[in-house]
């Protein structure tokens, strides 16, 4: 029987995955082109991502089960949209994110700390230890991933207390627009770049059976880990403007880097360099906990190839971990991290992301109509305007993906490729091989049946026997 995790654990994971170096970066980006007036963009990101949490918490309030959104959407409208928001928000989009975070862990070590080893080799030593560190089961994951977040946000909440009230040993520096928002009204349009600060939180939702008192630890954690990154980031928006130049943060490749040097100078810069390794490692634990986690859960629900429903003697699913592991791998290897056009990628493969929290959002409004006799342990419904407000949120986030036309047409077309190969993919997996329909749904007593104890998951022998049932849909939500 494995060991349970508590809330600080929760909030760890969560809050893990989102401070990533792109992060770092995008924050200080924006108060460049923005000011302090990203805090406004920022506190619309962070509220559209407080709905992402309402959603996710009633899902795995009415079924607390390890797959998350694969197995959540395919008792609410079936297994073809299930996997295309599985596979193309988080298995895609975290295999190109994932091996540019760990790409970046080897520049930064290579650059600071280890000049004659080459950055690929140590990104591969880093993305092999934290596989061996997920093999050994959730405990293992949790202590790695608490210690690491309690130091990255211990660090940059010193250093943006610092900066905030300028105690640094650096100058302060005049801007040339003293304005708190000199963006105005649209300052909107900056909520697309801020939405990347807290996007992932829903990551905790596939530990459930892992935690003491999950009921209360999922909601709860999702939402104070949206609060504590607003504080954080929003201290570091002051430091940031006061001790780099606006034009600076618009065109430097590394905006956090300078604004650290500024802050305390070479001593500075290595411990922005320790935090970023920080925040890589943090990002990567949680990927591979998480997305493993949901692979395994499309597997459980017939959705993926059965092997991947198995677990090893710790109750981590293996297989599911090597396949996400090994693939972050090979991109690191083919060097596509680094070139200059990854971002393309990243942002192609996270429109998928906000697709799949489009999804959420309406499974919560089907499940309401179809099972209000389910026993929801947490809800927000207020006549379901929470999610139809996410959903028109995320929407708006896909249009405004970027302000650069020829870019945003490039990650548009990205987009179109992957969204091809994953509706033909998932098209002939559930005709051919589930031989069910597209939108033929499984009852939630089926699926949390099916996801079982550990124990009955080790069984190599599984099969899943769902017995389907055609949704309801009805066009109206009505309060219950």
């Amino acid at each position: 029987m494995t060991k349970k995790i508590g809330l600080p654990s929760v909030i760890a994971t969560g809050v893990g995955l989102i401070v990533a170096t792109s992060c770092l970066i995008m924050l200080s980006q924006g108060v460049g082109f923005a000011g302090k007036g990203f805090i406004i963009a920022m506190a619309i990101a962070c509220f559209l991502n407080i709905l992402v949490a309402f959603s996710f918490a009633e899902l795995n309030g009415m079924m607390p089960i390890t797959g998350g959104l694969g197995q959540y959407t395919l008792a609410a409208i079936g297994p073809f949209p299930s996997m295309i928001a599985v596979l193309g928000g988080y298995f895609i989009c975290n295999i190109f994110a994932g091996s540019s975070e760990a790409a970046v862990i080897g520049i930064i070590a290579n650059s600071t700390f280890l000049p004659s080893v080459s950055p690929t080799i140590i990104s591969l030593i880093i993305v092999a230890a934290l596989f061996t560190v997920n093999y050994f089961g959730v405990k293992s994951f949790a202590r790695t991933q608490l210690l690491v977040t309690v130091f990255m946000l211990g660090s940059m909440l010193i250093l943006a207390l610092t900066g905030a009230f300028s105690l640094g040993g650096g100058e302060v520096v005049q801007q040339a627009n003293t304005s708190f928002n000199p963006m105005g009204f649209s300052i909107i349009s900056m909520s697309a770049l801020a939405f990347w600060l807290f996007i992932g939180i829903e990551f905790v939702t596939p530990l459930t059976k892992d935690l003491k008192n999950a009921k209360r630890d999922i909601p709860l954690g999702m939402i104070l880990g949206l609060i504590i990154l607003f504080v954080i980031q929003t201290i570091m928006v002051f430091a940031v403007s006061k001790y780099v130049p606006y034009d600076v943060l618009q065109t430097s490749n590394q905006p956090h880097m300078e604004f650290a040097t500024n802050l305390l100078g070479p001593r500075g810069g290595l411990w922005m360099s320790i935090i970023s390794i920080g925040a890589v490692i943090s990002t990567l634990n949680t990927v591979f906990a998480g997305v493993s986690r949901m692979l395994h859960g499309l597997s459980k629900g017939g959705m993926f190839p059965k092997v991947f429903a198995k677990t090893n003697k710790y109750g981590v699913p293996h297989l599911s971990l090597s396949l996400i592991v090994g693939m972050i791998a090979i991109t690191v290897m083919t060097g596509i991290t680094t070139a200059q056009d990854l971002t393309r990628f990243i942002l192609a493969g996270c429109l998928f992301w906000m697709f799949s929290y489009i999804i959420a959002h309406i499974n919560v409004l089907v499940l309401r109509i179809k099972r209000p006799d389910i026993e929801r342990s947490f809800a927000v419904k207020l006549f379901g305007l929470p999610q139809i407000v996410g959903i028109l949120g995320m929407v708006y986030m896909m249009l405004n993906i970027i302000d650069v036309p020829e870019l945003k047409a490039q990650i548009y077309s990205m987009a179109l490729i992957f969204g091809v190969g994953l509706i033909v993919f998932s098209f002939v997996w559930v005709k051919v091989v589930m031989k069910k329909g597209l939108f033929e749904t499984v009852s939630i007593e089926k699926i949390i049946e099916a996801d079982s104890d550990i124990e009955d998951a080790l069984k190599s022998t599984f099969e899943p026997t769902f017995e389907a049932e055609v949704p309801i849909l009805v066009p109206s939500v009505s309060e219950d």
